[in-house]
């Protein structure tokens, strides 16, 4: 199979890196800025049975290649600009499976520029790229990556694509209810990850008292908005509804002593984020809120 990857960021080099791995021929579509760039991709997992993959020589293009049997998109949300419209116009009926988190207004703008619908992707991946090029990331075996199960042209592909990751060892399924518990998933998490951010980690997240107020109160609002758009894992739900500042410290506390990793993962992969991805997701967040008629003065307040 011949997968084209939009972006080739560290989510986007950690599957392409596990495709080629399978087997696959794996092109990055980079921006043209990119394409005098030599050096390898490595990606190294930080979990499980750890390990390290590596494509030497990646091959870096500025338009989808004609022949692609499959198209992934990894850019960040915030990123979904014109360059992106005008080459997703011209795709045509190749399989697009997006891996980037879109939520529901954004889905429907991206459908509008590719003219069809799209395969939504819930990657359980979360990669750091480090100074010394090495992209770490942490994939959960309890969780898989999953793919939108949609009786749709495309969707041998899409089966394939999981069959491929999951025989190169980075677990993929397909499953139904994706295309909605998704975006679900994204809200109701989202408070939590935009606080740890600007606390700028865990540690300092316990300290701030003020943040944590902020915080819990965003999350039980999020909660309410994700429930509209999607289902939410019953446990997370609970957990969310039950969240006050003095649990989420004791929560954070308890992280650190039993799951260490999970700490440093949460550290890693939240605690430096960028800070136009959160104003993007956020903006959309609350407008998808007024439309919903819930507000949300907590996370308004956490992003100002």
């Amino acid at each position: 199979m011949n997968v084209a990857i939009v972006g080739a960021g560290a989510l986007g080099r950690v599957y392409g890196t596990y495709l080629s791995a399978a087997g696959h021929a794996t092109r990055f579509v980079v921006r043209p800025a990119r394409m005098g760039e030599r050096t390898p991709f490595v990606v190294e997992r930080q979990n499980g049975t750890g390990g390290r993959l590596e494509i030497a020589s990646p091959e870096r293009v500025t338009a989808v290649p004609q022949d692609s049997d499959l198209v992934l998109l990894c850019v960040r949300a915030d990123q979904l600009d014109s360059n992106i419209e005008h080459m997703l116009q011209r795709l045509g009926d190749v399989p697009l499976v997006a891996l980037t988190p879109l939520l529901p207004l954004s889905l429907a703008r991206v459908e509008g520029w590719l003219g069809r619908p799209l395969f939504v992707g819930m990657p359980a991946v979360a990669a750091q790229p480090d100074a010394d090029g090495v992209d770490r990331f942490w994939a959960f075996t309890a969780a898989p990556t999953r793919f939108e199960h949609a009786r749709r042209a495309g969707l041998g592909r899409v089966t394939e694509l999981a069959c491929a990751l999951e025989q190169a060892g980075l677990g993929a399924r397909l499953a139904p209810g994706v295309r909605t518990e998704n975006p679900a998933t994204t809200i109701a998490f989202f408070p939590l990850s935009v606080a740890v951010s600007r606390a700028g980690g865990i540690d300092a997240l316990q300290r701030d008292a003020e943040l944590t107020r902020v915080a819990t109160s965003g999350a039980r609002e999020a909660l309410a908005l994700a429930r509209r758009i999607g289902r939410v894992d019953p446990p997370l739900a609970l957990l969310l509804r039950a969240l006050s500042p003095r649990t989420l410290r004791a929560g954070l506390a308890v992280l650190g002593r039993t799951l260490p990793e999970a700490r440093q993962f949460i550290d890693a992969h939240f605690g430096e984020k960028l800070g136009a991805q959160h104003r993007y997701l956020g903006a959309e967040i609350l407008e998808l809120a007024r439309s919903h008629g819930i507000p949300m003065p907590g996370l308004g307040r956490l992003l100002a």
